[in-house]
């Protein structure tokens, strides 16, 4: 594939630093959009953006937000409204400067969250899935608000994707470093009772997942970024256990979990089915379909299956 000119908001985080590592491999060259410039590092400001309009880019993807499960910020009424904004803003303004180019980018891709789909202990949702309107708390109202964001590219013509992304598990940061050191210590355990669905992915299937929707040009909508070997939060406790040689015993009370905010904790309490629908169809490959290869992979380095 030739090389493409990628503009990446937000890429100097978790997800960001493994997708653009995995993109320059490609030979893509990726200029980062984050809070300060650095021109030695291919990086640019938003405010820079905001004044001298969008440099010539074939791909532009959003991975900007501040995060939500970073239990060392108190779930204020503030930094609530920063998860969302940083988030819906920056996903406008990349979608308005798109929708603006004289030469427009082949695909727009912003990130919203699998948190688009109710919660459920029995529905299996993939992208034909058609929201009536109905939300389920904070987290799917955020991920409407997202993908909305994104409109101004899709009406100017450009390939849009909202990909759904799932809860990315990778070595240096996301899930497995909050549930790391518990598990180590011998006392991790599953959210509640552990019956609620977990839908997870690898960051290195995570980071695939973009270059396979700029790579496919009939991919657009709404892509789930999930594994297909959807387990429970409980079964993917036991695996990370089972890798770590740790006991899986102590469960998380819900009412400890509603004390770093009601809306991070529904998040952990309750889950979605969601089947990577789109990238099966299409011929994405997952490098880690099971919870064991992920959690062998993340503790051992190893467990592809």
């Amino acid at each position: 594939m030739a090389s493409k000119r990628i503009l990446l908001g937000g890429g100097k985080g978790f997800l960001g630093r493994a997708l653009r590592k995995a993109l320059e491999k490609k030979g893509h060259k990726v200029t980062v959009v984050s809070r300060t410039a650095d021109a030695a590092a291919s990086v640019t400001s938003w405010e820079a953006l905001k004044e001298e309009g969008l440099p010539d880019s074939d791909v532009i993807i959003n991975l900007a937000g501040a995060p939500i499960l970073d239990m060392k910020k108190p779930w204020t009424d503030k930094y609530k409204k920063e998860c969302e904004d940083s988030r819906t803003d920056t996903t406008a303004t990349l979608a308005t400067l798109a929708a603006e180019a004289k030469k427009k980018p082949e695909v727009f891709i912003a990130t919203s969250a699998v948190g688009y789909y109710p919660y459920s202990a029995t529905a299996k949702y993939d992208e034909n899935y058609v929201s009536c309107g109905e939300t389920d708390g904070w987290g799917a109202k955020l991920c409407h608000m997202i993908e909305d964001a994104a409109q101004p590219a899709a009406d100017a013509g450009i390939r849009t994707v909202a990909m759904r992304m799932g809860v990315i598990m990778g070595r240096g940061g996301g899930a497995y470093a909050e549930m790391k050191f518990p598990f180590s210590m011998g006392v991790g355990g599953p959210f509640g009772d552990g019956k609620q669905w977990f839908p997870w992915i690898h960051l290195e299937d995570a980071a695939a997942l973009y270059d396979f929707a700029i790579e496919h040009e009939k991919v657009s909508g709404p892509l789930n970024a999930t594994s297909p070997g959807a387990t429970s939060n409980g079964a993917f406790c036991n695996a990370l256990a089972s890798a770590m040689w740790r006991p899986c015993l102590f469960q998380i009370p819900g009412f400890a979990l509603n004390l770093i905010g009601e809306d991070r904790a529904k998040i952990l309490l309750e889950g979605q089915h969601v089947v990577p629908k789109k990238a099966l169809a299409n011929g994405f490959t997952f490098k880690y379909r099971t919870a064991g290869a992920c959690c062998d992979e993340l503790v051992n380095g190893q467990g592809e299956e």
